[in-house]
């Protein structure tokens, strides 16, 4: 999904004015663990991943971009080797993702980014029911990651920048085989960044319709996607839900959100048919949470509540990770993850309305 967005925000970066944009090189180390989202892959999700990245980007100093994204944003390409620490089963994989990064305070000695990346993976030790027959998180070679990361800017000088934060990646085959459990894991981040054409970051102000997005909304949106069925996780049952809620800002770029959403799990129905339970296959939650709002992204976290759940859940509250891209108009677009504590249930895409 954020690869889809790379187009939009190009076209607002490229717009440019008085300002000179900055070619940057960099490079940065990974360490972390798998979460092991499933119990089938808990046995081998005791690895530390480690890997190296390099990237190169453009980062915008113009007005139109600043105003797409209430900072000064990069757009990039990164290659990385990534080690899972188990070659037996999980080998390693080799990375190609577009990004876009924007920077809060970018014209700051320190500077915060968040970076939204999507692109290609390479697996070189896949699942095989005879010779790999324990590596359940991926069975085909070109697999396709997602990393979101939070990373803290010191500039040393006009050229050189020191990072450190976080990192998360997800990769799997988007169900084009089975198994596909999908392999979720976060990691610690450190590297350093070289200008090769150094930039001034412009203080700037919001325009009147930029502002305007800055405040309270309600939302509405519809969701869906094809979830693994259990008695056959080779096939897929829809699954979908309407979700409404509030958001109130807090600060320039928080916001406060409360809200509920129904939910209709088809393969809950079809195990509900097959155990001759007559229980609903439908759920209701209430949710509360957090939003980030970065120009027209927002990234929400939020917690919620079941208040209708005939058929208990794994849990009586779960957590919900979600990604929104607003146009300028009422609607807006994104992807959102639901887990239970550690298990992944289900990842979204939906579409709505701000009002």
């Amino acid at each position: 999904m954020p690869v889809l967005w790379v187009p939009a925000l190009a076209s607002a970066a490229w717009q440019s004015d008085s300002s000179r944009s900055s070619l940057n090189i960099g490079l940065s180390g990974h360490t972390g663990f798998i979460i092991p989202h499933s119990r089938d892959i808990r046995d081998v999700s005791g690895s530390n991943p480690w890997g190296i990245e390099a990237d190169v980007s453009l980062h915008f100093t113009n007005e139109r971009a600043w105003q797409y994204m209430q900072g000064y944003p990069r757009l990039g390409a990164a290659l990385a080797y990534y080690n899972f620490d188990n070659p037996d089963v999980l080998g390693s994989a080799y990375t190609l993702l577009l990004y876009a990064e924007p920077f809060l305070s970018a014209h700051r000695r320190f500077s915060l980014s968040f970076r939204f990346g999507a692109g290609l993976a390479y697996m070189d030790n896949v699942y095989h029911p005879d010779t790999n027959p324990d590596n359940l998180f991926y069975s085909t070679r070109i697999s396709f990651p997602l990393e979101v990361n939070l990373l803290g800017n010191y500039r040393l000088n006009e050229r050189w920048m020191l990072r450190a934060g976080g990192t998360y990646k997800h990769i799997s085959n988007g169900g084009l085989r089975q198994p596909n459990k999908g392999i979720n894991f976060p990691s610690a981040t450190l590297g350093l960044n070289y200008a090769l054409q150094p930039a001034v970051f412009p203080e700037r102000q919001l325009s009147e319709g930029m502002r305007e997005q800055q405040e309270r909304n309600i939302l509405v949106a519809v969701f869906g996607t094809g979830k693994d069925r259990r008695d056959e996780p080779s096939r897929k049952l829809p699954l979908l839900g309407i979700a409404a809620y509030v958001s109130q800002p807090i600060g320039r770029i928080s916001a406060l959100t409360g809200g509920a959403e129904w939910i209709a799990d088809y393969t809950l129905r079809k195990h509900l048919q097959d155990e001759a339970d007559g229980r609903s296959f439908q759920r209701g939650a209430l949710l509360v949470g957090h939003e980030l709002r970065i120009g027209r992204f927002r990234f929400n976290q939020q917690l919620g509540v079941y208040v209708y759940s005939p058929y208990k859940a794994r849990d009586p509250v779960y957590q919900r990770w979600g990604l929104e891209y607003h146009t300028g108009g009422s609607m807006f677009y994104g992807i959102n993850l639901k887990a239970h504590r550690h298990v992944a249930d289900f990842l979204d895409a939906r579409v709505g309305f701000r009002f």
